[in-house]
């Protein structure tokens, strides 16, 4: 198979577009002095990809005239269940690209499991002429209990040591504001200072680029697509690049079989396949941004939400530098029919459902408690609330017991159960 449909790109001849994005990574991390940036995208929008590919050395050398000064060091926070066990992944990675530091200073290193901040910056300060740039992978999953908001204080610190010099690189989805409120970090905090103030977003691919990414591993798994075909691709899957492959990847196994593509067929067989995708974007939006898609999809004019204009544009403006619409003739469009086809097919009937205000007897309320205090730990109630946009810390209670009731009544206080039960059923199947 010529493309390349789920797992990150790791050779830089695999990757394509992304140029004014990566023109902007090295324009902000290169600079006289280094600097911070956020790079934002919804799930499967190249995120990872995209670290990979301005870290490979033949990235680095087309783009940075004195690229052997600098070291990337890719960590995945996925990975990484508390902050001890960053600074242990960060300080053997740091040790592989650079070395065993030789130090005129009296140093034992942390025994494993005790890492702390101070090892990291002991290592660093032996190499003062390297810049030093962390690329922070999943930053999202900062949200469990280990993760404060003393953490990004001290990430905040480590780059504003003079000794070494040292830039972060953060890929998310939520934006940095966000995350660091629901971590407990003030508005006020310097630790969103030391960050470019735009981001960098993984957004729509260029015309060209989607054209390419289309023609290009095709024509290496020697099969050519017409130009009505490599169109009707495009309209299909919209400019995302993870879409634009898993599409094009259906049409090439029908060209190389000698069987007609059905641009119906796949419509609708595409909407069903990539469900579990799209279900992850919805379950991260909030209900404005869903009104606003559900709006758009359904050709209603935005001016007929009931709510304030400002706030209507600024979603409008954040979902499309997500790449989930683009504008055409001063109207809005859903990126790419498949997509749409779920929302209109998947995503409506989702929607309908909690607007249905049914009584909701104590048996099925004390039955939604204990799926939350059987099948979930603390730490991963906290994780639940975050997903659903909550404030965890509000809730009133300590124990398990009591922020799992407090949960229930809270949706039940908006007759919006069915959210709570959706989200417990997508962490642990069909309990209830």
């Amino acid at each position: 198979m010529s493309y390349i449909v789920g797992h990150p790109i790791k050779h830089p001849a695999d990757f394509y577009g992304r140029h004014e994005q990566t023109t902007r990574f090295f324009e902000i991390i290169g600079g006289r002095q280094a600097q911070s940036v956020s790079v934002l995208g919804v799930r499967r929008a190249g995120k990872t990809s995209f670290l990979q590919y301005v870290a490979h050395p033949a990235t680095m050398s087309h783009y940075l005239p004195n690229a052997d000064a600098y070291t990337m060091i890719y960590v995945d926070l996925s990975s990484c269940k508390t902050p001890s066990d960053f600074y242990y992944r960060l300080l053997q990675r740091l040790k592989v690209n650079l070395g065993r530091a030789k130090t005129d200073f009296l140093w034992k290193e942390s025994p494993r499991g005790q890492t702390k901040l101070y090892d990291v910056e002991a290592y660093l300060c032996q190499f003062p002429d390297t810049r030093i740039v962390l690329l922070l992978d999943e930053f999202d999953h900062l949200r469990t209990e280990a993760f404060t908001h003393d953490f990004l204080t001290e990430l905040r610190a480590m780059t504003g040591v003079l000794e070494y010099d040292l830039a972060c690189v953060t890929a998310s989805y939520w934006d940095l504001y966000t995350l660091g409120t629901r971590l407990g970090l003030p508005p006020t905090s310097p630790f969103y200072n030391i960050f470019y103030p735009t981001p960098i977003y993984m957004s729509s691919l260029e015309l060209t680029e989607a054209t390419s990414l289309i023609d290009t591993p095709a024509a290496k798994g020697g099969v050519t697509f017409t130009e009505d075909e490599v169109r009707e691709i495009q309209v299909l899957a919209g400019s995302l690049p993870f879409f634009v492959q898993a599409t094009a990847a259906k049409w090439f196994r029908h060209k190389r079989a000698g069987k007609a593509p059905d641009s119906e067929a796949a419509r609708q067989q595409l909407a069903a396949d990539l469900a579990p995708y799209f279900d992850q974007w919805w379950h991260n939006f909030t209900q404005n941004e869903r009104s606003i898609l559900l709006a758009v999809a359904g050709e209603r004019p935005l001016t007929d939400l009931d709510f304030p204009p400002l706030e209507v544009e600024g979603i409008v403006r954040r979902l499309h530098s997500y790449g989930l619409l683009f504008q055409a003739d001063e109207r809005f469009f859903i990126n790419g029919r498949v997509f749409h086809t779920w929302l209109r097919q998947y995503a409506q009937l989702q929607a309908v459902i909690p607007a249905v205000n049914k009584p909701v007897s104590g048996a099925e309320l004390a039955r939604i408690r204990h799926a939350l205090v059987d099948s979930f730990d603390l730490d991963e109630l906290r994780t639940l609330c975050f997903d659903l946009g909550m404030d965890f810390e509000s809730l009133p209670g300590q124990s398990k017991p009591a922020k799992a009731r407090e949960m229930v009544n809270y949706w039940r206080n908006r007759h919006n159960l069915t959210q709570l039960t959706q989200a417990i059923r997508t962490e642990r199947g069909d309990i209830i």
